[in-house]
């Protein structure tokens, strides 16, 4: 993903175009399926089971409406860089390097910008067959507070790229083809955040997303047909374009969390997700996600973070992480996560992710 970082629908490509529809997730192509994993590095801000919670009343919350909660007596920018790297046991390595700017003033509410660019290192891995990933996404938000005890917020985000997909035609007697699909995806998220107690916090999010995908399939060796009409077979050479498939994608997605604040150290969270995408030529699919996570501030500017996660195909991952604040203008953060792309394992293999965060407040 790795992205990662939320490429939407736009990502799912060729091979999807093509195919019939399956009922078995792992049956479905691998562009369906990478999207239901880049959704996993849905935010680069925050450790908390990879993603800080929906019900996270913070900047790096995955809610646009809780990263608006914070009310402040003088006007303040947060600067954030990352690096997220994600190796996989298949021999490709995926990164991402996202940069986020974030201002908030008294009365003005909080206006986001960020940015990040997402490639791939040794796209065909060790088997040859190139599984690559290139984008740009572009996020503006804006948030703010509607009284005492909720907040609501909007992220609006463009993304474009390429994404390459190598694979097995059975319809073309086991010959390898390669899709390459160019897409550009708006999405909007709608988000909402409320104090319901001093001890619990709840939030929403709904998001909506369309694509445009453009994909040329072709061929990667000499292939034999027969001529139309008479039979006589021909051989055409590698590169020849097979089909130029194209689609508009819609994907819909809700989240919900809730925040349990046991004492002024230790914070629990539960979320859930329910995702959906939609094709023109495709079947739509569905898929669930639960995470449970906490934040616990272990004294002298540390704080521990850690998470579980488990979907309705019943992959599990986990995850965990170190922030430090030496002072209030500066903050660090490092995670770990495994099992970061399950949906994808059987092109890429296992796929663990390593991220870190340095954020400057003035």
């Amino acid at each position: 993903m790795f992205v990662w970082g939320r490429l939407g629908a736009a990502i799912l490509g060729g091979m999807m175009l093509a195919a019939p529809a399956r009922a078995d997730f792992f049956d479905q192509p691998f562009a369906l399926r990478l999207f239901f994993a880049v959704d996993r590095q849905s935010n680069y801000a925050s450790t908390l089971a990879r993603q800080a919670s929906i019900a996270a009343l913070e900047g790096g919350s995955a809610n646009p409406g809780a990263a608006a909660w914070r009310q402040l007596p003088t006007p303040m920018t947060t600067l954030t860089t990352s690096f997220v790297y994600a190796p996989s046991s298949g021999g490709r390595d995926y990164y991402a390097a996202p940069f986020s700017l974030r201002r908030q003033g008294p009365g003005q509410g909080s206006l986001l910008f960020a940015y990040a660019y997402t490639d791939t290192n040794n796209g065909r891995g060790d088997n040859g067959l190139a599984q690559s990933l290139r984008s740009d996404e572009w996020f503006g938000g804006y948030g703010r507070r509607i009284d005492a005890h909720s907040a609501a917020g909007i992220t609006v985000r463009l993304t474009s790229g390429r994404i390459v997909s190598d694979s097995v035609s059975e319809s073309l007697g086991g010959a390898a083809v390669r899709a390459t699909t160019r897409f550009l995806t708006p999405d909007v998220n709608v988000g909402y955040a409320a104090e319901l107690s001093p001890t619990i916090t709840m939030g929403l999010v709904a998001g909506y997303g369309r694509a445009a995908a453009d994909t040329t399939i072709t061929s990667l060796a000499p292939l034999v047909v027969p001529l139309p009409g008479t039979g006589m077979p021909i051989t055409l050479p590698p590169g020849t374009v097979l089909a130029q498939p194209d689609d508009i994608v819609s994907t819909y997605s809700l989240r919900g969390g809730l925040g349990f604040h046991l004492d002024g150290r230790t914070n629990v969270y539960l979320d859930a997700v329910w995702l959906r995408m939609s094709t023109h030529n495709a079947a739509a699919q569905s898929l669930g996600r639960f995470a449970l996570g906490a934040q616990h501030f272990m004294g002298n500017g540390w704080f521990l973070n850690g998470g579980i996660g488990v979907d309705t195909l019943g992959k599990v991952n986990i995850s965990g992480g170190l922030a430090y604040r030496p002072m209030p203008s500066i903050e660090a953060q490092i995670a770990f996560q495994s099992n970061a792309a399950p949906e994808v394992k059987p092109e890429i293999g296992t796929t663990r992710l390593v991220a870190g965060s340095l954020a400057w407040i003035f």
